[in-house]
């Protein structure tokens, strides 16, 4: 897989190089763009941001589009190289995004500014920002943010990592019997994805425009919702039962595969009823709202659809803030915790361990299990209608450790930097699984801006690796570790071979 080369004649990049600038480029790009986009907003609203996003995002911009067209590509990029240039796409947003907050003055300390941009890029629902005080460029940039980290995700996933080969049999590929597959190739996959997802956008702009929320409110809360983000806008526009439920049907459905939500427009009944994934989604959904609304002690319709609204934002990342109603027994907020942590399918713009891989664990204990008892077995792990390969199987074990591992490192720093345990466990948890608000023991939610700025900063590489699924942002951590130790070596057996030479 590899893009073409934009210059003619020039000698080609080695694959890293390439891949890595490649990102750079493409990160500056689209920050700048939205930070553009984000000042010309402004200038609908008096103006006062209008000026440092409009100079910061051309001034990232055109350095990122001539940084693109100098990139002289090799015929095929390597797997590791290409996921290596993705997370450099996403630091570069993240940089970028760092430096339009410090112009407009959102954050004067380049830590919050860091920790804000990160957070609205992985679509992490924590925030520093007094929204009230917010201009609208800075608040339509912060919602944007969320909006792109959303749909990357989603690139990610039913795009690129299937095109190489990497969970292919998760992607809907497969063509014949009258079937119309999301992402039969890299391309065609890429315009599916941002068709469903500009569309699912609008009709959520509609949907809340139509409930009484205003004009900028609507987007906000629609590139939110999409993203899984859970930024909210000034005032309280979630307090309206209307709003919610427009909310609650939103978070539903971007908690939900794109696979699937491809299959239902498509008509493509046979393949619904063969995803045990959505079912059990479906089914966490309903059985986390009536458990949750039994430790609340829910009464009446308005305490009901509040438990609904709280566990569904935690079960698919999204993070809406809202106070406990009622009398919290103390297993509900780890329940949200643990909702969080697991979060919604594979396929959609939420984070977490996701359900599939869940599913894939629970099936892979059962099979071992059965072989201490029948050695000779030979059984392969199928989920519905799917066979999983053991090469997914191992990976599936591999995001176990992965996640577990970045969960209690993050979470021992935190800890160790001033956190109590339980608040160290909840923020990392949030981190990795890009998720929030983070609760309390008693139900409310804590705000990020009484933690420490070193408790903050330990934060953002959870929240950047779990946004980048952890297996492709680790591998391209590898995949850079290995180029400058290999460079290192080369270097110190120049220096030897002069060395010798003059001796």
């Amino acid at each position: 897989m590899g893009l073409p080369s934009r210059r003619t004649g020039a000698a080609a990049w080695r694959s890293l190089p390439s891949a890595v600038v490649s990102g750079i480029a493409v990160g500056a790009l689209a920050a700048g763009a939205l930070g553009a986009l984000a000042g010309l907003a402004d200038l609908t609203d008096g103006g006062a941001d209008a000026a440092p996003l409009l100079l910061t995002g051309v001034a990232a911009t055109l350095p990122g589009w001539l940084l693109y067209r100098g990139v002289s590509r090799p015929h095929r990029h390597q797997a590791g190289d290409i996921l290596t240039g993705v997370t450099t796409a996403f630091l570069a947003m993240v940089a970028v995004g760092a430096l339009l907050y410090l112009a407009t003055g959102a954050h004067g300390a380049f830590d919050d500014a860091v920790f804000e941009s990160a957070a609205g890029f992985s679509t992490t629902a924590m925030t520093l920002l007094d929204v009230e005080e917010l201009g609208r460029g800075v608040l339509l940039f912060r919602a944007a943010s969320q909006w792109v980290g959303g749909l990357g995700a989603l690139l990610l996933g039913i795009a690129i990592l299937p095109a190489l080969s990497v969970g292919r049999e998760l992607a809907d590929r497969r063509r014949g019997m009258g079937r119309k597959p999301l992402a039969p190739s890299g391309g065609t996959a890429a315009r599916n994805v941002l068709g469903l997802y500009g569309s699912f956008t609008l009709l959520m702009f509609l949907g809340y425009l139509v409930a009484g929320v205003g004009f900028i409110g609507s987007l906000v809360l629609a590139a939110s919702t999409v993203s899984t983000g859970g930024f909210v806008g000034p005032g309280d526009p979630l307090a309206g039962a209307g709003v919610q439920w427009v909310a609650i049907g939103g978070m539903v459905v971007a908690g939900a595969s794109l696979v699937v939500i491809w299959r239902l427009l498509t008509r493509q009944w046979g393949g619904i009823r063969r995803a045990a994934e959505f079912r059990a989604y479906l089914l966490f959904l309903v059985a986390g709202s009536l458990l949750l609304a039994w430790w609340t002690d829910a009464a009446g319709w308005s305490e009901w659809r509040q438990a609904v609204f709280t566990l569904v934002s935690a079960a698919t990342t999204t993070g809406f803030p809202s106070d406990p109603v009622g009398a919290w027994a103390a297993v509900a907020p780890v329940f949200l915790l643990m909702a969080a942590a697991v979060g919604p399918m594979t396929g959609s713009t939420g984070g977490g361990f996701q359900i599939f891989r869940l599913l894939g664990l629970l099936k892979l204990a059962q099979r071992e299990l059965m072989r201490q008892l029948h050695p000779s077995l030979v059984a392969r792990i199928r989920i519905g209608g799917l066979v999983l390969s053991e090469a997914t199987v191992g990976r599936i074990v591999l995001q176990q450790f992965l996640f577990v591992a970045v969960l209690i490192g993050t979470t021992g720093a935190v800890a160790v930097l001033g956190l109590d345990l339980a608040t160290a466990l909840a923020a990392g948890v949030h981190a990795a699984a890009s998720a929030g608000p983070v609760r309390a023991l008693d139900g409310g939610v804590l705000d990020p801006a009484d933690w420490s700025r070193p408790v903050r900063l330990a934060l953002v590489p959870a929240m950047v690796v779990g946004r980048l699924a952890l297996y492709p942002a680790l591998l391209a951590a590898g995949t850079a570790a290995t180029a400058i130790r290999d460079r290192l070596r080369l270097r110190r057996r120049l220096i030897a071979r002069r060395a010798e030479r003059v001796g």
